[in-house]
């Protein structure tokens, strides 16, 4: 009973931490709304276009720190004697939830972005040397190819995918296993318009680190 208590906990915060939107209030702040800008989505890529490198770089640093911290209180709060152990199901269930409030809000009507500047904090947590790897990929790829959605593929999927199979080696939970499917899937579900742009071949370019004077 007092564990069920302390999941349902870790994913009512964990939610209500993923409805704050760094991208928003930040956009707010310089006299301005995201989400009447570029492409319209309140998330990191549209900070980088339109508020340029150094406000991109401050969004994406919030809004990993967003996701990383509901990932450590949930380890913290659900394992044994309040530690972070080797059961890591309270990380899930934080890593899930922080980033269904990112995408579903409820304090800006369920339209939030795509999550995948909270999911870097969260595969961090999860994993961080193969987070640092799969996003220094990324980054190469979205530099060469400037395609934002295929960088966002690489970086969530290597962290969460080789998590997984350790869990499935090493004869882990089924829970842990659900959660970080139900993880993926939801990265994934955020990101249908533009698998489906990219199938069409209509997918929008990204280009980073234009000048200000052609920033749309």
């Amino acid at each position: 009973m007092i564990t069920a208590i302390k999941f349902v906990a870790v994913a009512l915060v964990s939610y209500l931490i993923g409805n704050f939107n760094s991208a928003i209030t930040i956009s707010k702040l310089k006299k301005n709304d995201i989400r009447k800008l570029g492409s319209g989505n309140p998330g990191t890529m549209n900070m980088f276009r339109n508020f340029g490198k150094g406000i991109g770089w401050l969004t994406l640093a919030f809004e990993a720190l967003k996701g990383a911290l509901p990932c450590l209180i949930g380890w913290f709060v659900c394992g044994e004697s309040l530690a972070f152990g080797e059961d890591k199901t309270g990380l899930y269930a934080g890593a899930l939830s922080v980033i269904v409030g990112h995408i579903f809000p409820v304090f800006y009507k369920f339209r939030g972005g795509k999550g995948i500047a909270s999911s870097v904090g969260v595969c961090l947590v999860i994993n961080w040397w193969a987070t640092l790897i799969s996003f220094t990929v990324g980054a190469l790829v979205l530099i060469f190819f400037h395609i934002g959605s295929v960088t966002s593929f690489i970086i969530i999927s290597f962290p969460i995918i080789l998590d997984a199979f350790s869990l499935s080696g090493s004869g882990g939970n089924l829970a842990s296993l659900i959660l970080l499917f139900a993880l993926f899937c939801m990265t994934l579900f955020a990101h249908t318009k533009n698998i489906l742009k990219l199938y069409s071949g209509t997918e929008r370019k990204v280009i980073l680190f234009k000048s200000r004077k052609n920033r749309t």
